[in-house]
């Protein structure tokens, strides 16, 4: 039997669109030296309005009474974030792989989205609570006077139907942010997402009715805040205010620096390391999945 010729993956790998990565914001890092974790101060506007009593007038054509003292309405808090690193290693003959850098950087490619929004849905990273902050949380984590972690508030419990349950949670989103948020959901979800209407992919990106953008995580579990499995036929979802995030360049190990001599074989690893973060708001529902049936 003649042998069979060897020969590169002719395959192409394509991510998924509208995962985490793609959706988060990424600002400029001032240098590595966020791969040791960072602090920020988060502010989170309430705001309030007034009058000018020289203006007002009641109902009744009487003065209205004075303004009530202008009171301090923006939320200051110290809030932090922790690194951690998605890797891919593999062991092979050193005969029989032309380019095994290439061959690494290709399996952290394939890998490193899923590992991410894993890691960041559960706050886990080698079967640890080091990843912080992450969604699925029901206690809040201090280191001093700087939040690592806030809890998730639940808006919707029991597995309420889709369409109510986005509409909660996009109206709490709106009280806290009043800005663009993220709606963060399971894969699991996006049918019974669009079988309702409430997602649709405008200028490449995934949108709710509201506008806020839609994280389709192929690693997120659906897990609850207290990190237990839903229910078959349920899922979590959660909402964020804007998120971002750093990463550093792919580190692949050199062919040379890899050969174990011992036995002869090449361990080959690419890692990258992550930092993300997100402000102001932590909102959980509890949806039920499954088309519309009446």
């Amino acid at each position: 039997m003649a042998a069979r010729q060897l020969v590169d993956l002719p395959a192409v790998f394509t991510p998924l669109p509208h995962g985490l990565w793609d959706t988060v914001q990424h600002p400029t890092a001032a240098g590595p030296h966020w791969q040791q974790g960072i602090t920020w101060i988060e502010r989170c506007p309430a705001g309030d309005t007034t009058y000018d009593e020289c203006l007002a007038v009641t109902g009744t054509g009487g003065p209205a009474p004075a303004p009530p003292s202008k009171t301090a309405n923006v939320e200051q808090t110290s809030r932090g974030a922790l690194p951690f690193t998605v890797y891919a290693e593999f062991e092979c003959a050193p005969v029989g792989v032309a380019d095994a850098e290439s061959v690494a950087s290709d399996a952290l490619a394939r890998v490193e989205q899923a590992q991410v929004e894993t890691a960041f849905w559960t706050g886990l990273a080698g079967g640890q609570p080091v990843v912080f902050p992450h969604l699925a949380a029901d206690t809040e984590t201090v280191d001093g006077d700087i939040v690592l972690q806030t809890v998730a508030t639940p808006v919707v419990t029991g597995g309420a139907d889709i369409a109510q349950a986005l509409g909660l949670l996009e109206q709490n989103l709106a009280n806290c942010y009043a800005g663009q948020g993220l709606i963060h959901v399971p894969r699991s979800a996006l049918p019974t997402l669009a079988a309702w209407n409430l997602a649709t992919v405008v200028d490449g990106r995934l949108v709710t009715p509201a506008g806020n953008l839609i994280v389709a995580g192929t690693g997120y579990t659906g897990s609850g805040p207290d990190g237990t499995p839903a229910a078959s036929g349920t899922a979590w979802i959660y909402a964020t205010g804007a998120a971002w995030g750093y990463r550093s360049d792919p580190y692949v190990s050199r062919l040379r620096d890899s050969l174990d001599r011992t036995s002869n074989t090449i361990r080959m690893l690419a890692e990258r390391t992550y930092l993300l973060g997100f402000e102001c708001c932590h909102l959980a529902a509890h949806i039920t999945l499954g088309v519309p049936t009446d």
